[in-house]
């Protein structure tokens, strides 16, 4: 069990703690840069007085050209290796983040993770991770910058001209101030662009699952109408984000250039009274430009702080989604193919969603290896909800599921060695024998003959062109209907599961296909337990017993075995 992360791990000073190095290598490299580039600054304003004003000549000034560009050539090392700090923080925060988000995904399960429309998953994991890398590259960097080559050039304006220091101490901070003012009212702008943005990419995901039913009801040009709607919106949010950064930026460069300008004319009119020195003038002419350089790049970068904030509040809600919890047990023994799973005791079994009534209550059962159970039951009544106990995609809220072997000794972790059959199975693009390895990546091709034996669809793949090497198509476009679901149980088979569960196995197939899928599935039944939701007569007519669910309530029934026809 994964112990819980605290909620504010999730936001973005939780997320920076996990590239934290590489952060303060940023601003370290980054302080080191500007400090470098204020010396090359005074040593320019310093050559050149010499040269113009004091009679230096050339060749006495190479010293201090020679440093100057060294000075120069180091500046600009240490800030291309801090934002090469920044940008490996970034990446890293982004993989890490989005590594932490699918696997608390698979914790939550399928069944947890219903309570989030998929299109807002899908986009959260994509867009949203994306959100965060310049956010810790680009951001937090500046804005550490933003504080750090100001101080200095402050001190060093203090140290040569009060005035100057004066005009930029007030001048500067009006900055930030009138940017905290623009970006509140901006980030309200950021929340609808990003709602727009998750209907967007949820209208997208909904037509292209359901683009044959579109075009047979005849909606394909309402639902591009749709479509275009959403990224009109989505298209119009953007701009007025853009609005708002170009005022920033339009904010930013009418004090910089009237403090500029300002101390510029103060000096003009001191040095017209020979009231100071040029060296000190210039150096703070020099200086006064760069002083609201790193407020600039601040501003350039001050959207990126929005995006992320927006998309932190969207990944937070993903962490939100409940893990699903193991209950606590006794020690018992693991489970290995010397302990095979023997029996499966559900005892006073009370499951149902949050928000709603229990799908039942009180349900106890044994279910034994060898057997092939059916589940029955009226379309709501709880079978899919069994179904998902087993596989641990849902937790009982009271009763439990033991799993025993030959002699009754409990086992643990034995969900590991179940295997799920959909209603709908999905085949991934690649040939057959890519399909089934998703069960078993290592899988030999005589494993993969013997699963598909099982499955009763070896005689269809041999029959195909390229046997074991065909594609299957986008979807399983190039299968039947009953193909897919043979290929989808020999998948299953090919782990060598103790406990095999499928959910409507023969549902949208023909009758000569569905009992040839049904005669498969009793075959399977001899040495494991084989559970199977269905309506579907001739599988029940198969089965060895019958759990019937109705009402909230469940009862096994028995009935004559069968033999594997």
């Amino acid at each position: 069990m994964h112990s819980k992360q605290p909620k504010n791990d999730w936001q973005t000073a939780g997320m920076a703690r996990r590239a934290k190095g590489w952060l303060a290598g940023s601003v370290t490299l980054g302080g080191m840069a500007a400090v470098l580039f204020v010396l090359h600054l005074t040593l320019l304003a310093g050559l050149v007085d010499d040269l113009t004003f004091k009679g230096a000549s050339f060749a006495a000034e190479q010293h201090t050209l020679l440093l100057l560009l060294a000075c120069l050539g180091g500046s600009l090392f240490l800030q291309w290796l801090a934002d090469m700090a920044g940008t490996e923080a970034g990446l890293r925060i982004a993989a890490h983040v989005r590594r932490d988000a699918l696997r608390h995904l698979f914790r939550a399960g399928p069944v947890g993770c219903t309570t989030l429309p998929a299109g807002r998953i899908l986009t959260t994991l994509t867009e949203g991770v994306d959100a965060l890398e310049p956010y810790f590259a680009q951001y937090i960097p500046r804005a550490a910058m933003m504080v750090v080559l100001p101080l200095l050039i402050l001190a060093m304006v203090f140290h040569l001209d009060g005035w100057s220091f004066v005009i930029l101490a007030c001048t500067g901070p009006l900055i930030p101030v009138f940017m905290a003012l623009v970006g509140y009212s901006a980030q309200s702008i950021m929340d609808r662009q990003w709602m727009q943005l998750v209907v967007l990419g949820s209208s997208f995901l909904d037509s292209l699952r359901g683009l044959s039913t579109l075009r047979l009801l005849g909606q394909t040009e309402a639902s591009i109408s749709r479509m275009a709607a959403a990224t009109n919106a989505h298209r119009a949010s953007t701009l007025s984000v853009m609005k708002i950064a170009f005022l920033t930026s339009a904010v930013l460069e009418f004090f910089s250039s009237l403090s500029i300008a300002l101390v510029a004319v103060v000096f003009g009119a001191r040095l017209l009274s020979a009231t100071v020195d040029f060296r000190s003038a210039f150096l703070v002419l020099l200086l006064a430009p760069e002083y609201f350089m790193p407020l600039r790049a601040f501003s350039a970068s001050y959207h990126a702080r929005q995006n992320a904030t927006a998309a932190a509040a969207r990944l937070a809600d993903l962490f939100a989604l409940p893990e699903m919890t193991q209950p606590e047990s006794q020690p018992r023994l693991t489970h290995t193919r010397n302990h095979p799973i023997a029996h499966l005791i559900c005892s006073d079994l009370t499951a149902g969603y949050p928000g709603q009534a229990p799908a039942f209550q009180a349900l106890s059962c044994t279910l034994s290896r060898g057997s092939l159970t059916v589940i029955t039951g009226e379309s709501g009544a709880g079978k899919t909800t069994f179904l998902r106990l087993i596989l641990g995609f849902l937790q009982p809220s009271s009763g439990q599921i033991t799993a025993c072997d030959t002699t009754g000794a409990p086992l643990e972790v034995w969900q590991s060695h179940t295997a799920w059959v959909p209603q709908r199975p999905v085949m991934t693009m690649g040939s057959i024998a890519d399909t089934l390895r998703l069960a078993k990546p290592n899988a030999t091709d005589a494993e993969l003959h013997a699963a598909a034996q099982q499955a009763d669809a070896l005689e269809f793949i041999e029959a195909l062109p390229q046997g074991f090497a065909t594609s299957v198509g986008e979807r399983g476009a190039c299968l039947s209907g009953g193909q897919i679901k043979r290929l989808a149980l020999a998948r299953a088979l090919l782990s060598n599961p103790d406990i095999l569960c499928l959910d409507e196995p023969t549902s949208d197939l023909d009758p000569a296909s569905a009992l040839r899928v049904a005669h498969a599935i009793r075959c399977c039944s001899a040495n494991r337990i084989v559970l199977v939701a269905t309506h579907h007569a001739d599988m029940v007519a198969l089965a060895d017993q019958c759990l019937h669910i109705s009402d909230g309530h469940g009862e096994l029934f028995s009935a004559p075995q069968r033999a594997c026809a």
